[in-house]
């Protein structure tokens, strides 16, 4: 059984997610449950996604946004 006080956290790895991204951020965000972090791994982006990302993790804290350069 799930207490009240149950705690999360992921990882999401991304890639040119411009379409999806925003959703799954937000439906995450909408859990009952306290989210402890949500860690969002992007390989280099081009499609304008890591902005996305930025202004979610602008307005909540545990949304955590790493951006390296494309290795493939």
């Amino acid at each position: 059984m799930i207490q009240d006080n149950a705690t999360a956290g992921g990882v999401i790895p991304m890639f040119d997610a411009k379409k999806t991204i925003g959703a799954t951020l937000a439906g995450i965000r909408r859990k009952t449950y306290q989210v402890l972090d949500i860690v969002v791994m992007d390989d280099g982006s081009t499609d304008g996604s890591a902005s996305i990302v930025t202004a979610c993790a602008e307005k909540d804290q545990r949304i955590l946004f790493h951006l390296r350069t494309r290795r493939g």
